[in-house]
């Protein structure tokens, strides 16, 4: 399994994909409370990759994930991705698997903002464009 990260300063999304990219789960959580969710996520799955992104809070989170990868009894490998428009993207995506209701249906989507926050769907980019890099295996 994959685990992609969209660091972020406050709240950090997370997302579990497939060697296929296919979602696993996604969440957002706490930057604070990150290594707990790592935790929980490897005693549920083999985590063979953990992929972050680089934006500007990775640098504040990547030594607490090698940390915490040096740590584990498998090898994990750890790769920083291009994060550039990924909240865009996650936006769009956000949209695609959460049904427009009321007001929004009769909004044309270039004017609206998700109502909540899509960091988890960014992880799930972020996941998605390592898969990318490899092959699209």
């Amino acid at each position: 399994m994959i685990v992609a990260i969209d660091p972020g300063s406050d709240k950090t999304g997370v997302a579990v994909l497939q060697e296929d990219g296919k979602l696993v789960e996604k969440r957002i959580v706490m930057t604070g409370d990150f290594p707990t969710c790592l935790n929980e996520i490897y005693s549920r799955f083999t985590i063979t990759h953990i992929v972050m992104g680089n934006g500007t809070y990775h640098k504040s989170l990547q030594p607490v994930v090698e940390n915490w990868i040096r740590q584990q009894q498998t090898p994990i490998l750890f790769v920083l991705v291009n994060e550039a428009y990924t909240t865009v993207e996650g936006r769009k995506l956000y949209w695609q698997y959460t049904p427009r209701h009321g007001w929004r249906r009769f909004v044309p989507l270039s004017f609206q903002y998700p109502p909540e926050p899509v960091d988890d769907f960014v992880a799930w980019i972020i996941g998605l464009r390592y898969i990318d890099t490899l092959g699209g295996k």
